[in-house]
C-alpha cells in the first residue's frame, strides 16, 4: 500500500476527539467520535465511502458551540462491517440503538451528508421524540430520476503516490468538489483514507431508498443544504429545490453558490454559518 505520510490537520482534529466504541446486538463495533462541551448535539453522518473526516473542515468551528458526535457508520472508517447486508431501515435502526446507548437521556439533531442524508431520514422512523431537527446535506434523491455516478479512475491499481494523487484528484473533480483549487492535498488524503476504509458499498444499502416519501411522515423541522453545482442533482439545483418544496412545504432549502457536492469541505465558513443560522 502506498504510504500517504503524516498529516498534521487530520491527526490534531482526531486527537482532540473522544472516541467511544458501541457494540450492536450482534457484536459489531461502531466508532463514535465526540467534540465540544456545550450547545445542541449534532449527530453528523458521513457520505458514502466516508468517515468522520467528511466533516474535517467544520469540526473545530462547530465544536465551539455544539456538541459534535460523528460516527463512522458500520462498514466504514474505524467501524466494523456488519455480518450481513442490511436493509436501509435495519441500518438506520442499528444507529438509533447505538445512539440510545451513547445518549440515553439526551435529544439530538441529525446532520446527514449524501449517503448520510438517506440514513438520517430513515433514522427518524425509529428515533421518535429523541431527534429535534433533520438537516440534509448534498441530498440527491429528490425522486425525479436516479443519479448515475460519473466514471471514476481506479486508485487501487496505481504504482506511485503521484499516480494515486492524480486519480483521486480526478475523482474529486468529477464527483465531489466544483472548484479545482479546493482539491488540495488534504482533500486527496481524506478521500484516499475514506475509500480505503470502505468495507461495504453504500449504494447497496440505499438501493431501496425513497427519501421524499420517507420525509412526508417526519414531524420535525427539515433543512436541506446544497452546493449550486452539485453534480448529483441530475436536473440541477432549481429543479431539486422545486421538487422538495412541492413535497414538503415547510422545508427550508439553503444553496451555497459556486460549490459542488462536498459543500461543507469546499466552503466551510459558509456552511458553518448556515448551521449556526439553523440551530441558533
Amino acid at each position: 500500500m502506498i504510504e500517504l505520510g503524516f498529516n498534521q490537520t487530520i491527526h490534531s482534529i482526531k486527537d482532540s476527539s473522544t472516541q467511544v466504541l458501541i457494540k450492536t446486538n450482534d457484536g459489531t463495533e461502531i466508532s463514535f467520535r465526540k467534540w465540544g462541551e456545550v450547545g445542541p448535539i449534532l449527530v453528523m453522518l458521513h457520505g458514502g465511502y466516508g468517515s468522520w473526516m467528511h466533516w474535517l473542515n467544520n469540526i473545530n468551528e462547530l465544536s465551539k458551540n455544539f456538541r459534535i458526535i460523528a460516527p463512522d457508520m458500520p462498514g466504514f472508517g474505524e467501524s466494523e462491517l456488519l455480518p450481513y447486508l442490511p436493509s436501509l431501515d435495519q441500518y438506520a435502526k442499528i444507529l438509533v440503538d447505538a445512539l440510545d446507548k451513547l445518549l440515553p437521556e439526551e435529544k439530538y439533531n441529525i446532520v446527514g451528508f449524501s449517503f448520510g442524508s438517506a440514513i438520517g431520514s430513515h433514522m427518524m422512523k425509529f428515533a421518535n421524540e429523541k431527534v429535534l431537527r433533520l438537516t440534509l446535506v448534498g441530498y440527491n434523491r429528490t425522486g425525479n430520476m436516479p443519479f448515475k455516478r460519473p466514471k471514476m479512475k481506479s486508485w487501487r491499481d496505481v504504482r506511485s503516490k503521484q499516480e494515486l494523487f492524480e486519480a483521486q484528484r480526478f475523482n474529486l473533480s468529477v464527483m465531489m468538489l466544483h472548484k479545482k483549487e479546493k482539491i488540495d492535498d488534504l482533500a486527496i488524503i481524506v478521500q484516499t483514507l475514506n475509500t480505503r476504509g470502505g468495507k461495504v458499498r453504500s449504494l447497496d444499502i440505499v438501493a431501496s431508498h425513497n427519501l421524499p416519501s420517507r420525509l412526508l411522515g417526519v414531524n420535525r423541522p427539515i433543512d436541506i443544504i446544497w452546493g449550486e453545482f452539485d453534480v448529483t442533482l441530475i436536473n440541477g439545483i432549481d429543479d431539486a429545490k422545486e421538487r422538495m418544496e412541492e413535497l414538503i412545504p415547510d422545508v427550508k432549502c439553503h444553496v451555497i453558490d459556486d460549490t459542488g457536492h462536498w459543500v461543507q469541505y469546499e466552503e466551510p465558513e459558509q456552511f458553518n454559518k448556515i448551521i449556526y443560522d439553523i440551530y441558533y
